[in-house]
């Protein structure tokens, strides 16, 4: 084990590699994830040099390395002395990072870099400053942990108050922790649903979210957040249509999905039950809900399929 001069030293050297893991893996990401996202960046040159960066910080004891789903890759995770390094904090201001008790957490931030990997493709993205410049001007939520919201709330008030300034304040200190007796929808709730905004257009009046669902989510839930999430939306932004996009996990995930949502509504002949959920809300041509195939298990899990992913 170095000593902390030495190991702040190697910080220093990988510090653009360290940012990566912590601001979008939330401090773990498979390897060959953040391999591909440092190169994609051109913060590295090619992967081999990724590898023996993640190597270097390992043996300084700043990384851990352990099994990921398919026993055949590693995920990469921070320990408390990277967060010190970028944070410049002491050992007493911050704690060891939790690890959870299942994968969940980690295969979901994962996906989440996956969308991201995939809009850097489409909007041809390349440098860390492009794509932070393409989030901020999107207000994309995606990579906002909970205790930033508030602050997300301040940085785009121009867009967030500008209709509803009342809900705006309203929602704004209810995420700051002030009692409320509003009982309508928070992004926090969202959030902690596992759905994001990825683009706020006012020139369009249209939002864009996003979300991840997992094999075992059925069409119910997936209406029930659908419209929970418009309504969000329309509290401080109305008159908006709100698209909802669906990252399955592979084809037959895919498949699964859109079998669900378009299957016949229960006492109706004919009608899809997301059609029936969307008219039950009166939500019809406001809200609309797409299916999309990630390709993410071929991609990042060995092309492996498990019910629990």
């Amino acid at each position: 084990m170095l000593q902390i001069q030495e190991k702040t030293v190697v910080c220093q050297t990988h510090k653009a590699l360290l940012y990566l893991l912590v601001r979008y893996g939330n401090g773990a990401l498979p390897l060959p994830l953040l391999r591909t996202l440092a190169v994609q960046m051109r913060l590295y040159p090619n992967g081999q040099a990724v590898n023996k960066a993640v190597r270097e910080l390992r043996e300084a004891g700043v990384l851990d390395r352990q099994t990921w789903v398919d026993n055949n890759s590693d995920l990469i995770l921070a320990r408390k002395f990277a967060l010190r390094f970028l944070f410049n904090k002491t050992s007493q201001e911050i704690a060891t990072p939790q690890r959870p008790r299942t994968m969940a957490p980690y295969i979901l931030q994962a996906r989440k870099v996956d969308w991201l990997l995939g809009a850097m493709e489409k909007k041809h993205l390349d440098t860390l400053m492009s794509v932070e410049t393409f989030m901020k001007k999107h207000a994309c939520s995606l990579f906002c942990r909970l205790p930033m919201l508030p602050a997300y709330y301040r940085d785009y008030a121009g867009v967030l108050e500008r209709e509803k300034p009342g809900n705006y304040r309203e929602q704004l200190a209810r995420l700051e922790g002030e009692p409320q007796t509003n009982p309508g929808p928070t992004l926090e709730q969202l959030h902690r649903r596992g759905i994001y905004i990825t683009g706020i257009t006012p020139q369009k009046r249209t939002i864009q979210l996003v979300s991840f669902p997992g094999r075992e989510m059925g069409a119910e839930r997936v209406m029930d957040w659908t419209i929970e999430a418009h309504q969000w939306a329309v509290s401080l932004l109305p008159y908006y249509h709100t698209y909802h996009y669906l990252y399955a996990l592979d084809g037959p995930h895919k498949e699964a999905l859109r079998a669900a949502l378009t299957a016949t509504a229960p006492d109706t002949t004919a009608t899809p039950y997301r059609d029936y959920r969307l008219q039950g809300a009166r939500l019809s041509g406001a809200v609309q809900i797409g299916v999309t195939d990630s390709d993410f298990i071929k991609k990042w899990c060995g092309n492996i399929r498990r019910t629990g992913i």
